[in-house]
């Protein structure tokens, strides 16, 4: 029997399987071995070390399967864990760890953090082609600033409905840039699963779990 070719086959396929398959051969082989040693010569006694290595490589095999079932088991529970995080946000105000927004009928909301003093800071809200359609006031202070823009242009005119990107432009004394992390909130719309990783969607955008920073009541 060639426990090679049957360790090779193990190794391909959901380690359940392969476990079954495994205790079938590994009795297979038993009943050989057993069959072989009461047959054998007395005066030519079988040559018991190719056995040994094959109970070896049995062993190998059966702890890499049960090791491989395990971690599917955990992997499972992370999976599972993660879904109903996901599903617990829904109707919810999430804030993520982005510079997009989308403009709905009120507003959009963003929330970015000055580490330090600014000597000069301005707020531009950026559309889908790359222009400036609102200049807000930036602050100064170190901390945490909130961002709620309600849509209205430089030129008077309401902006359509969308995405929009939030762009800090914030020196210190010395003239250099001063680097800042930008956030945005929005009500949490449905879960969405992309190659079963679960994602939480916002006014149409799709967010990693892990993009997450804060969860809120509901407005």
């Amino acid at each position: 029997m060639d426990v090679t070719s049957i360790a090779a086959q193990q190794s391909s396929g959901p380690s359940t399987q392969s476990f079954s398959r495994l205790t079938q051969d590994f009795d297979t082989f038993l009943t050989l071995l057993t069959t072989q040693l009461r047959n054998q010569d007395p005066l030519e006694p079988l040559d018991t070390e190719k056995f040994t290595e094959q109970l070896v490589q049995f062993a190998g095999v059966e702890q890499s399967i049960q090791t491989n079932q395990h971690l599917e088991a955990l992997l499972a529970l992370q999976t599972a864990s993660s879904n109903e995080t996901a599903l617990a946000m829904v109707g919810r105000i999430a804030n993520v760890e982005t510079d997009v927004a989308t403009l709905t009928n009120e507003s959009a909301r963003w929330t970015y953090e000055l580490p330090a003093n600014a000597a000069a800071s301005n707020v531009y809200v950026v559309d889908a082609r790359g222009a400036v359609v609102a200049v807000l006031n930036g602050a100064a202070t170190p901390g945490q600033h909130n961002v709620i823009w309600d849509g209205k242009m430089n030129n008077g005119g309401r902006a359509p409905e969308g995405a929009y990107r939030l762009v800090i432009d914030a020196i210190d004394a010395d003239g250099a840039p001063v680097s800042t992390s930008i956030t945005s909130s929005g009500r949490v719309d449905a879960v969405a699963f992309d190659d079963g990783a679960p994602k939480i969607e916002i006014a149409g955008q799709r967010f990693d779990l892990d993009l997450v920073k804060r969860i809120d009541a509901a407005l």
